[in-house]
């Protein structure tokens, strides 16, 4: 609970009913599912409620669950009920056709876990007081689950289940259809309308059933189990929690996911937070960091960011942003030969204030300015000179962030450190972040030998060196996370070189750099809309696509329009950026047809590609 970061909750501002309603909360690996669902069972509740009056990051939580209408003012009013999923469910596939089995086992495990939430709720001890409950509902018919009976005798039933449910997968020798199971989901419509009463009185309260990890079942188990809680349009919230990988194609890849439309009823984790301002995420992310270093051994109550330090070690690389600048100079002078027209931009680089690095930038920017001039064949008179307000009037914010890139990379300087640079390198995914920080982290940790000694900030180098080691890392790793690994790797180096050659380019062109591929909506209308028989040679392209997405390697954002055409745009995953070189910014993007990423899927980027000729 005193961990837990509160900026979580702004996420269910924009919703109407988040307590009597279906939600799906989706995103992949590490985004904060399963942690989400906690809060919002009955102890996370309760201890939000006790503890805030001595903990300012509590009562910071506590009033986000009140805005919210977990907790009100006499205590929680919300009784959480999770369930989470295993890969045991997708093994009982093969014997029960029909789901009904699997639906009999979910709804004995609906009831388990609405009884120990109940006990939870008013401090109670599981299984012990389970004698102290009662539960009366009006079932239908054909119904199991018993009309009146306390919870010993509920929890009895439930148990029945399973142990007659394990015996006969366990005298089976074969994968053969087993007799028996329930034919509805009862457990949901018990859970919403059962009066539930304890010795402290009766349950009133709002109900959620938060199924978690729902990603785990056969692809028939979901669809079955989400057919069941839509249609049922129970008086009671339902969360079901999953990974974007549980999702098909179509679901990911379909215009309405794209364009993001994801009305009230889904919540796409990093997709809500990259609606919001870039500071919110990171207010929220770094909140969770430095709870997580405060409760550290040795660390106390230092101020984890204000270790992290935000500038250059000039002692070290001011003499070589010097010769940046004397080497930039030299280069521009040559490529313009006798020509006067850039002498008031080269006299103004050359008088510019700031430190060496400033310098550098101010330079690097002056000569991306004139390479795109000399290509621009529209100037008449080469003896014309350029003023200083041409130079302002050409001059912009992503100018100078593609400058301070080029120039950073051409003298091997840090490029990935700071506070902004952690958050940007996060692709709005908790894990991901607190992975980085968490590295960070134990970097000026292991620098604290006793209690009282205040380490020197973590120099920009050493971020961008452990930075780059993450994202290094996570590479090295894809073709075990990933289905189809090796041919997702490959599509992802083919668009990584592609961005690098393309952000490098001399005048410039999409500043601050390129991190992402465009296909055109016909093109994304070949993948997703044809018949698989029709398509059969894009079909491992969409597959691993759709991987892509869903574990946030490629970020699709529709609907850009260029040249009378509309696109779809496939952003790198930050961490990608970070392995490729690239900066951290969203924006620049080229077009690529499928026959280029196909051949990138196949070959890598020494595929056959006309624009690396």
């Amino acid at each position: 609970m005193r961990l837990f970061g509160a900026g979580a909750l702004d996420l269910m501002q924009s919703m109407e009913d988040p307590w009597g309603s279906l939600v799906f909360l989706r995103s992949a690996p590490g985004g904060g599912k399963t942690t989400f669902l906690r809060l919002l069972t009955p102890r996370p509740l309760r201890l939000a409620d006790n503890l805030a009056s001595g903990n300012a990051n509590v009562k910071a939580t506590q009033e986000a669950l009140r805005e919210v209408g977990a907790i009100g003012p006499n205590g929680p009013e919300l009784l959480g009920t999770m369930v989470e999923f295993t890969s045991e469910y997708r093994e009982l596939a093969q014997f029960d056709r029909g789901n009904s089995l699997f639906r009999e086992l979910v709804n004995s495990r609906i009831v388990i876990a609405t009884l120990r939430a109940v006990l939870e709720r008013v401090d109670r001890p599981f299984p012990r007081d389970l004698d102290k409950i009662r539960v009366e509902w009006e079932p239908e018919s054909d119904s199991t689950i018993p009309a009146n009976a306390t919870g010993k005798e509920l929890f009895a039933w439930a148990s029945q289940i399973e142990t007659d449910f394990y015996g006969r997968m366990d005298a089976l020798g074969d994968p053969e259809p087993i007799q028996g199971g329930h034919a509805r989901l009862d457990g949901l419509k018990w859970f919403a309308h059962a009066h539930i009463s304890t010795p402290e009185g009766e349950v009133i309260v709002k109900r959620a059933l938060l199924l978690d990890e729902v990603q785990t079942l056969s692809a028939t188990q979901r669809r079955s189990l989400i057919d069941f809680v839509a249609g049922a349009r129970e008086q009671c919230g339902v969360w079901v929690a999953e990974r974007l990988e549980a999702l098909t194609h179509k679901d990911l890849l379909s215009q309405g996911a794209l364009e993001n439309r994801d009305y009230d009823g889904i919540i796409q984790l990093e997709r809500r937070w990259s609606d919001k301002k870039a500071s919110t995420f990171e207010r929220f992310v770094e909140s969770i960091a430095k709870l997580r270093a405060a409760k550290a051994d040795n660390f106390g109550d230092r101020d984890l960011f204000a270790l992290i330090g935000e500038g250059d070690d000039l002692v070290k690389w001011g003499p070589l942003f010097d010769e940046a600048c004397a080497a930039i100079e030299s280069r521009i002078r040559t490529g313009i030969g006798s020509s006067l027209r850039y002498d008031d931009w080269i006299a103004r680089a050359r008088s510019a204030p700031g430190n060496a690095v400033v310098r550098a930038i101010n330079w690097r920017a002056t000569e991306i300015l004139i390479e795109r001039d000399r290509k621009n064949d529209q100037h008449a008179f080469d003896f014309l000179a350029l003023s200083n307000d041409e130079f302002e009037k050409r001059h912009s914010s992503g100018l100078v962030r593609a400058a301070e890139h080029f120039v950073r990379s051409e003298v091997q300087a840090p490029i990935y450190f700071g506070r902004e640079s952690l958050g940007g390198a996060s692709s709005y995914n908790v894990d991901q972040y607190l992975e980085v920080v968490g590295e960070l982290f134990e970097e000026i940790s292991a620098k604290i030998q006793y209690p009282r000694d205040i380490p020197v900030p973590l120099s920009a180098e050493r971020q961008d060196s452990i930075v780059r080691a993450v994202a290094a890392s996570r590479w090295d790793g894809l073709t075990r996370r990933l289905p189809r690994g090796r041919e997702a790797r490959k599509l992802l180096e083919g668009i990584g070189v592609f961005c690098q050659r393309q952000t490098f380019r001399a005048s410039a062109p999409y500043p601050p750099g390129v991190t992402g591929i465009a296909i055109s909506m016909a093109d994304r209308e070949t993948l997703i809309d044809s018949p698989d028989d029709k398509i059969r040679h894009l079909l491992g392209l969409r597959d691993v696509l759709t991987s892509l997405v869903a574990h946030n390697l490629l970020v699709p954002r529709l609907d850009y329009r260029n040249k009378g055409k509309n696109f779809v745009v496939f952003y790198l995953n930050r961490l990608l950026c970070v392995h490729f070189g690239l900066p951290l910014g969203y924006g620049g993007w080229r077009e690529k047809k499928l026959k280029d990423l196909i051949a990138w899927q196949q070959h890598g980027p020494d595929g056959k590609d006309p624009t690396f000729v």
